[in-house]
């Protein structure tokens, strides 16, 4: 009994052995350093891991994507520098996450990724705002305009998406504003109401 006990005692301390040795070795966080005009990524021995190449860096966050200013302009990268996606860029920086979401765009289309940089809805819309209360904005046949470095969305039909790209509100209003506390202001034709996240008039 004791002989098969040891036997058995061993060789489980040397599997543990085994399974410790094949553990990669983690450089831990990377921070961003700078190099002439550049910035890049070093691990927490101070490792150069990513070389200086960006105009802009930032922090990873806790899904291992960095937000970056490289040469083509905004984008995500992974740990490794590879390009995750390219956000819609708004007020000069990437479109802020509401929700976990984000925008990007695809050609003249627009959609949504989460925080890991993987798409949640495809790029299928016209416009799509950011998500407030789990509700986005979006339309159909608008037409983006511009002011000098300002542009905007106006024209179309609009209605609200859910968090799965499903259209909760048909695209059947003139014009629409974020939701706030259970209501959003909209427009049909002359008429200015308040719906609620259903789609219902409400007071």
């Amino acid at each position: 009994m004791i002989k098969r006990f040891f036997r058995s005692f061993f060789a489980g301390a040397l599997l543990l052995v085994a399974a410790c040795a094949h553990v990669p070795d983690d450089p831990g966080p990377l921070a961003p350093f700078e190099a002439g005009n550049f910035l890049g990524y070093r691990n927490a021995r101070g490792e150069t891991v990513l070389e200086p190449r960006y105009i802009v860096a930032g922090p990873f966050n806790a899904h291992g994507i960095a937000a970056v200013v490289d040469e083509k302009g905004w984008a995500y990268i992974d740990r490794k520098g590879g390009v995750v996606i390219r956000p819609y860029v708004i007020d000069n920086g990437p479109d802020e996450f509401k929700g976990g979401l984000a925008r990007f765009r695809s050609g003249s289309k627009f959609g949504f990724f989460n925080e890991r940089g993987e798409i949640s809805i495809p790029a299928k819309f016209d416009f799509a705002g950011p998500f407030q209360e789990e509700r986005a904005p979006f339309c159909r046949g608008c037409k983006e305009k511009q002011e000098g470095e300002y542009s905007w969305f106006s024209g179309g039909t609009w209605g609200f998406i859910d968090r799965q790209g499903a259209p909760v509100i048909p695209a059947a209003l003139d014009e629409v504003e974020p939701f706030h506390k259970g209501k959003a202001r909209v427009r049909e034709g002359q008429k200015w109401f308040f719906i609620d996240r259903a789609g219902k008039k409400v007071p």
